[in-house]
């Protein structure tokens, strides 16, 4: 390493991650550091993933572990007998006669010795020091979490008006021919007294707020300090108050919600097999929501959405299951978007693998979106002022001739989205491709700097200082 003035020092990194526990990777373009997380289970659940909760500076992970399966009990005298039964011993009230009990509470039906696994799903509360599971909160065989988030919301007991709860979504998986269920869990980090030599066991999870609901909650958001939450093809907005969820207004969607997420008085909806819905939410009066704008061209599978701002410029951000991200601006004066019932398309950009989450980082003037893939890659997704957006395309085009590409590939075709699935309505070369331009600005020869800035009337400095103010 090089110092400022002038010495030249000779160090060594730490070792490996792949051989010591909580290494660090500099490998990498970022530093990674690779630590085993939670102690009892076999994975964390792809939906509900990890949750940050930055009062106590604790992670919540979703977690799974295997456990034997049997079919329920499909005779309904039998069943109604076994609950009868049950009932008397535990001291509680026998069902009524004639009544059919559900199957989700029925008996086991053991009709083999060595049956198939499937996952258990629970709660984990991790810690911040040694990532290690000092709580656990178990979920019902057969309940799957869906979605799972830190939300402020707000709360009269808790200074300013809001604390930090985690919100989980979850269903029910029985089989194509019993009516899907779920469950909303709202549950808040106390500070417990530690057990004895292990203090890192000072925090447990707190269950405020439970409630059985006809259908699978598989997105939950916030909208001014109220949890939205979507209920099979439903949209629910609903105020934390006392421990309890009252719900005041709702929206019918599509098929199926997959994202929810709110920014001040607007709501963005990303249905699985409808594409994305731009909401407006009105407080004055009855509260409801009423849709802004919808992606009328085509019928993305979305996963995942969110916003992108740039001082007061707005898009919106969203990515489907074929792992391409697509731009959209709501434009009501545009003749295009018929008075904004139509969300108009400014690009798309492919990453080459499923996105699974999308991230919002919120800075002074401009907001990233980190966009987290199945091949473990994150991505930074920002918007730029247009001067230097049209300075860096000028210069980003000569690089994609000049440069040679790994393998002779084609760097422009690797980032576009494939022929059959590109969007005719979406312009082309409105995204910038940082892989390429970024290398040749801070490790590339000096000399070609200066050319590519020269022949688009610019110089290397200035184009270096609009990559710095970029990331």
């Amino acid at each position: 390493v090089l110092t400022q003035s002038g010495t030249l020092v000779v160090a060594r990194l730490p070792v490996s991650a792949q051989t010591a526990r909580g290494g660090i990777e500099f490998d990498s373009a970022w530093p990674v550091r690779c630590i085993p997380a939670g102690t009892a289970h076999s994975g964390i659940s792809t939906q509900g993933g990890v949750a940050f909760h930055a009062g106590s500076k604790s992670y919540v992970a979703a977690t799974s572990s295997p456990e034997p399966f049997y079919i329920r009990e499909p005779n309904p005298d039998i069943a109604f007998r076994q609950a009868t039964e049950a009932a008397e011993a535990a001291g509680k009230p026998v069902p009524a006669p004639r009544t059919v009990i559900p199957e989700y509470q029925r008996h086991d039906l053991r009709t083999t010795s060595v049956p198939p696994l499937v996952p258990r799903f629970s709660i984990d509360l991790l810690s911040p020091e040694t990532f290690e599971t000092v709580d656990s909160y178990m979920l019902d065989v057969h309940e799957h979490v869906a979605a799972m988030q830190t939300l402020e919301l707000e709360s009269a007991q808790a200074e300013g008006g809001s604390r930090a709860l985690v919100c989980v979504g979850t269903g029910f998986v029985l089989g194509e021919d019993v009516m899907s269920r779920g469950r909303i869990y709202v549950f808040d980090i106390v500070d417990v007294v530690p057990l004895p030599g292990r203090p890192q066991t000072n925090r447990k999870l707190k269950l405020l707020y439970t409630e059985e609901v006809h259908g699978v909650v598989s997105a939950v958001g916030e909208l001014r300090g109220n949890l939205v939450m979507s209920e099979g093809s439903k949209l629910y907005v609903r105020s934390f108050a006392n421990d309890t969820l009252t719900s005041f207004a709702f929206l019918d969607c599509h098929t199926w919600v997959r994202s929810a997420v709110g920014l001040r008085n607007f709501l963005l909806v990303g249905d699985v097999a409808n594409g994305l819905s731009f909401v407006g939410f009105q407080e004055e009066g009855p509260a409801r929501l009423h849709v802004l704008g919808r992606d009328a061209h085509a019928c993305l599978p979305i996963e995942c959405a969110d916003f992108l701002v740039l001082g007061q410029q707005l898009q919106l951000l969203a990515a489907d299951s074929h792992g391409h991200l697509h731009l959209f601006v709501y434009a009501p004066r545009d003749v295009h978007s018929f008075g904004g019932q139509r969300l108009l398309r400014r690009g798309e950009f492919s990453l080459r693998s499923r996105v699974v989450s999308l991230r919002r980082i919120i800075g002074s003037s401009r907001h990233v979106c980190l966009a987290m893939t199945f091949d473990g890659s994150v991505h930074a997704v920002s918007m730029v002022p247009e001067k230097t957006y049209k300075r860096l395309q000028r210069i980003n085009g000569q690089l994609a001739k000049a440069v040679p590409p790994i393998a002779g590939l084609n760097p422009r075709e690797y980032r576009a989205v494939p022929l059959h699935r590109r969007q005719n309505q979406a312009p082309k070369r409105t995204v910038l491709d940082a892989d390429l331009l970024v290398p040749v600005y801070t490790n590339g020869s000096v000399v070609r700097q200066k050319e590519a800035a020269q022949r688009d009337g610019t110089t290397a400095d200035r184009v270096l200082k609009d990559i710095v103010e970029t990331e």
